[in-house]
């Protein structure tokens, strides 16, 4: 609560102070963990889960063009399984990271408003770099449960490379409703002991709302 509170407060801060749109969306997280262990052996049984994810973020027109910078906080979470029949074993990770997302979008086909509101589609390209820090994590092997806070692959920040897709409806000139897919690639910076490394791919579709507050008649 406390995290939603901030992201809240500072999408609002930076929204009244530059931003011309701001905007809401949650949707499905689908991910994938690239893990290799402390031998630099990659585990291929990894299994990816689908989680949820939730963002707030706050744009801004570059003077007047389709070019637009924003500013993004969200809370995504990330899960994947692992199973040995062999032996027995089943592990499970469960990951939440509170991120912020910087990028640039570009947008086409944004219906023509001159004078009325007027309803139309239109196409929005991003691409952002977005750090993001574990805020909480578990592992579950069998049925032993171990926190991941402090964990050599989790204490670092995780960076990702982001870019997406979406389709926008406007009902007016300033209420557009949106569905968007994002692609995800964690990038590791840092010192690590041995050779135990985790890199984190995502795909997330969601939903979201945005208000343009920004009236422009173009």
């Amino acid at each position: 609560m406390k995290n939603i509170l901030f992201c809240v407060l500072l999408v609002a801060f930076v929204s009244n102070a530059a931003g011309q749109q701001f905007y809401l969306e949650t949707g499905m997280v689908i991910s994938s963990f690239n893990y290799r262990n402390s031998d630099g052996d990659r585990l291929t049984d990894l299994k990816g889960t689908n989680r949820n994810g939730f963002g707030i973020g706050a744009a801004m027109p570059v003077m007047k063009s389709p070019w637009m910078v924003f500013l993004e906080l969200s809370n995504n979470k990330y899960g994947a399984t692992a199973s040995d029949p062999e032996i027995g074993n089943f592990s499970e990770w469960d990951v939440s990271c509170l991120g912020l997302t910087l990028g640039g979008s570009y947008e086409f086909f944004k219906p023509r408003m001159i004078n009325i509101d007027r309803e139309g589609f239109s196409v929005t390209v991003r691409a952002a770099l977005a750090p993001e820090l574990l805020i909480a994590g578990k592992q579950k092997l069998n049925s032993q449960v171990y926190d991941l806070s402090g964990e050599e692959e989790f204490d670092k920040p995780f960076f990702f490379v982001k870019g997406g897709v979406s389709v926008n409806y406007y009902l007016t000139r300033n209420y557009i409703v949106f569905s968007r897919y994002t692609f995800g690639r964690s990038l590791l910076f840092g010192n690590y002991d041995g050779q135990e490394k985790l890199n984190i791919m995502s795909h997330t579709i969601s939903l979201g709302f945005a208000l343009d507050i920004s009236h422009r008649r173009n």
